[in-house]
């Protein structure tokens, strides 16, 4: 089988990513009540959230879950350790910007008197986020140090790791449409009117769909599933024309 379709669908995933992302930062800086960036409280230190959580929960938490993927389909001998380096780095990082995106809408609600945790959105995100320090701490302690049990708990553990991974990013996606759904409704929305920030937040709604449909063809396809490892095995290489 030709790798030209997974390259295809990288390519459209990065494309419809990084456009979401420069939708999303134009959206805070141009297109809200009060547009633009700080650490003041205000809505400057609130547009920091969505932004932050597009960065890391969408477009890092995206391409750190296709990593074996994108490097098996290189055809290039790669360590195994290596591979889950980068892996983790990636995810590592988007947990990192959640973080800092979390301190900015909470800092911006207690500033501004407003009551924390009040809507679907923000419930379902704690606990997206909640499960993805989980993950995180799994995948870290059983496949990377101390490498913590038996084969085969390891093996049930990867398993219901992978199922989390893809769970996980479903309910980032819907979390930041929910989110941006709060963003129209709230900071952009005016009475008989039809402001151009509307335009950018559907669109950066479009290019979140199209990413994260991508993304989750990439993984549930099992042509572009990289081939199992035996315990002596210390690279990995795919070759899709064999298919």
């Amino acid at each position: 089988m030709s790798t030209t379709g997974f390259w295809v669908l990288v390519s459209v995933a990065e494309v419809a990513g990084l456009t979401a992302l420069i939708l999303v930062g134009l959206l805070g800086g141009k297109h809200v009540k009060d547009p633009g960036y700080g650490w003041d409280g205000s809505l400057h230190t609130f547009n920091y959230h969505p932004t932050l959580m597009s960065l890391g929960f969408i477009f890092l938490f995206g391409n750190g879950a296709i990593t074996f993927r994108v490097l098996a389909a290189t055809g290039k001998h790669i360590c195994r350790t290596t591979q889950k380096i980068i892996h983790f780095i990636i995810q590592a990082s988007a947990m990192i910007l959640a973080a800092v995106a979390l301190v900015a809408v909470f800092k911006y609600h207690n500033e501004q008197g407003y009551q924390n945790l009040y809507s679907p959105h923000s419930w379902i995100g704690i606990a997206a986020v909640a499960l993805f320090v989980i993950q995180l701490l799994g995948g870290f302690l059983f496949f990377l140090f101390p490498k913590f049990g038996s084969d085969s708990l390891k093996s049930s553990v990867l398993t219901l790791h992978v199922f989390c991974g893809k769970f996980l990013f479903m309910m980032m996606m819907a979390t930041v449409l929910m989110g941006l759904a709060e963003v129209v409704i709230y900071d952009i929305v005016k009475p008989d009117t039809f402001p151009a920030g509307l335009i950018v937040a559907n669109m950066f709604g479009f290019c979140v769909l199209l990413f994260c449909v991508c993304i989750l063809f990439i993984l549930l396809k099992e042509d572009y599933k990289p081939p199992k490892l035996s315990h002596k095995e210390d690279s990995i290489q795919i070759d899709l024309h064999a298919k």
